[in-house]
């Protein structure tokens, strides 16, 4: 099986102790086979000078990551074909040791996930045909 973006049940939330209330729809980019995940999204205010950044938590055998990622040049309109999603630079990893694991393996799993987070790491209706850059 391969990451699928999909709606996080309530015994995820529990399994996973994620802080997240239950019941409300919330979505992530899960790999159920090898028990792991991506979630989180972009954050920011470009209104009151604050950076879009992606913050994420990367779930990888039994060690969960946060990390920042900033926002390269992404398409500014959905009909756009195809739609860009781009990743500029991977600015922290917390641990920064990754847990002890690898941190190439860490990085080309997190690009993994973000290929099929897409967009919006929902069911990405609007950008089907997209294409996913990294500066990373």
């Amino acid at each position: 099986m391969a990451f699928v973006n999909e709606r996080v049940s309530d015994e995820d939330i529990d399994a996973y102790e994620l802080s997240i209330e239950k019941g409300k729809g919330h979505w992530w980019t899960r790999d159920k086979e090898r028990n792991y995940y991506l979630w989180g999204g972009e954050r920011g205010n470009p209104a009151r000078g604050q950076e879009m950044h992606g913050y994420f938590y990367l779930f990888i055998s039994g060690i969960r990551l946060r990390l920042a990622i900033s926002l390269g040049q992404w398409s500014k309109n959905w009909h756009v074909k195809p739609y860009v999603v781009a990743w500029d630079q991977l600015l922290w990893i917390d641990p920064p040791d990754c847990g002890g694991l690898d941190r190439t393996t860490v990085i080309n799993l997190l690009k993994e996930a973000l290929v099929v987070y897409g967009r919006n790491g929902r069911e990405n209706l609007n950008t089907p045909d997209r294409i996913t850059n990294f500066g990373f």
